[in-house]
């Protein structure tokens, strides 16, 4: 279930709990209990599939950062492969010396770029599904609240 499907769920849950008859001088209504358990057994059963989401942007970000990793090491051998030529040809020995190192810094910066920017990408997608979470909760939350209160009064 996608997060749309648990969106449209709360929708439904929202519009139970707002369609159903209030009971005079009371301020509460009487929900569905059937109806309104239905849709909350749906939401938890919808909320699995949003964590195995945040599993997958987590894993995404691992591939990403090892992505990053291994063309780091590729640049850094094609570095050492250039400094070895270099050292054979003996008239630009100090030259090859100064390029090889220069390219090894830039390995290591892109390296460390892309490794914060995944990093920073990642945690600003599960922070953003962590809210969307929050958020599902509190109205779980309230709707179960409501409803114990509309079963009690009843």
């Amino acid at each position: 279930m996608n997060r749309m499907n648990l969106l449209i769920l709360l929708d439904r849950l929202n519009q139970l709990i707002e369609s159903a008859p209030e009971i005079p001088f009371t301020g509460k209504s009487l929900v569905d209990t059937e109806a309104a358990l239905d849709l909350i057994d749906k939401l938890r059963n919808a909320i699995p599939e949003e964590v195995k989401r945040a599993e997958w942007l987590t894993s995404e970000k691992d591939r990403v950062l090892q992505e990053g990793q291994s063309e780091a090491e590729r640049i850094v051998a094609q570095a050492e492969q250039y400094v070895a030529k270099m050292i054979s040809e003996s008239e630009i020995i100090k030259q090859a010396q100064a390029q090889a190192q220069e390219i090894i810094e830039e390995a290591r910066r892109r390296s460390a770029e892309m490794e914060k920017e995944a990093g920073a990408y990642a945690d600003a997608v599960l922070n953003n599904l962590e809210k969307q979470l929050e958020k599902t909760l509190l109205v779980v939350r309230k709707g179960r609240e409501e409803l114990q209160d509309s079963q009690q009064s009843a």
